[in-house]
């Protein structure tokens, strides 16, 4: 009787082995399967975030450059140079060890044009390699690949087992160079923050519209000291001479302003800046653009920046200044972010 019970027990354990080993076999495998799908899945994420950072650079690259300037600070459409940066740059970046050429020719990887931020689309009559005309090149979309049509599929470590051995991967970015909303120390040329509805009344910018402003407040501007106070007449004249510098300033800064008569000094200090920098009775300045600060308010809100040629200093009894707004400027090192006033911003941002 001992003996049967032995013999029983002796069974049992080897069957709880068997089943043991077939449990762990299989327990091996799921895991193997996990730990290669984590391995497969770590190097696809890692190329998606390379194929992102290459199209990022390659979007901001194109749009930075896709206009430039001549001689007198106009804007000029450079599409040719945009898609030129856009190779280099994206063929300076690299996914999983490849580096990453645009799809030659770029075809739709490469679009360049006019980008309407608030809608998220280009205009489709505004758009291609033969846009001539800096108003209507705002924005650059890059796609950049590694797949059949570009650069090779990206191969796979352990899905292969399961067949899956490469996937195709692609990142898209859009950069947006539009108008002025910051500037850096001494680009703002004048103590003059200029109304927006005096150069853009209808919505878009009035370029060549004639404008003069006075000693005192009027419609078409206001004197200001920006962030020294009091606003006053001793103020605008040390911005004026230079001996207050003018500070960096973006769209939301609040500027201090005044409506008081400047002094006759002040003008002749005006007229001396002009008579010194005019070149052909012509002096364009970059100044801030505001808001209607509203009746008997001290101070304004920048909400973009402009470039207007002045062309008359007078001094009393007229005390005013005569000049018209100039469209299709660039801001030099200017950033993106303000309203449409007519100049170009230097630097783009990506549109998101």
């Amino acid at each position: 009787m001992a003996t049967t019970l032995l013999t029983k027990l002796r069974r049992l354990l080897r069957e709880e082995r068997g089943a043991t080993a077939v449990m762990f076999t299989v327990f091996l495998t799921g895991s193997m399967g996990l730990v290669g799908a984590s391995v497969d899945l770590g190097a696809l994420y890692s190329a998606k975030a390379q194929l992102q950072n290459a199209a990022d650079a390659a979007a901001l690259a194109a749009a930075n450059t896709m206009i430039g300037t001549d001689a007198n600070n106009n804007a000029v459409a450079q599409t040719n140079l945009a898609l030129a940066n856009a190779q280099n740059f994206s063929s300076a970046n690299q996914a999983l060890g490849v580096a990453l050429q645009l799809k030659n020719p770029p075809g739709d990887d490469f679009t360049i044009g006019f980008w309407d931020n608030q809608t998220g689309n280009f205009d489709p009559n505004r758009t291609g390699m033969g846009v001539n005309n800096p108003d209507n090149l705002t924005g650059v979309r890059v796609t950049v690949r590694r797949d059949s049509s570009a650069n090779t599929p990206v191969q796979t470590f352990f899905a292969g087992i399961v067949g899956v051995r490469q996937v195709e991967l692609s990142a898209k970015s859009t950069a947006f160079l539009g108008w002025p909303g910051n500037v850096p120390a001494g680009t703002v040329d004048l103590p003059i923050a200029v109304l927006a509805d005096a150069v853009a009344g209808g919505g878009t910018p009035d370029c060549g519209e004639s404008l003069t402003f006075h000693s005192n407040g009027d419609q078409n501007a206001e004197w200001t000291t920006f962030f020294t106070w009091p606003a006053n007449n001793p103020n605008v004249d040390a911005y004026v001479t230079g001996d207050l510098p003018i500070p960096a300033l973006q769209v939301g800064d609040e500027i201090n302003l005044t409506n008081g008569n400047l002094s006759n000094g002040t003008f002749q200090d005006l007229k001396a800046r002009f008579e010194a920098n005019a070149v052909g009775g012509q002096w364009p300045v970059t100044l801030p653009v505001i808001a209607h600060p509203g009746c008997g308010s001290n101070q304004g809100t920048i909400s973009g920046f402009a470039t207007f040629v002045v062309t008359e200093v007078r001094l009393a009894p007229f005390k005013s200044l005569t000049g018209f707004l100039k469209c299709q400027m660039v801001v030099p090192n200017s950033g993106t972010g303000g309203g449409n006033y007519g100049s170009r911003a230097a630097y783009s941002r990506l549109a998101r």
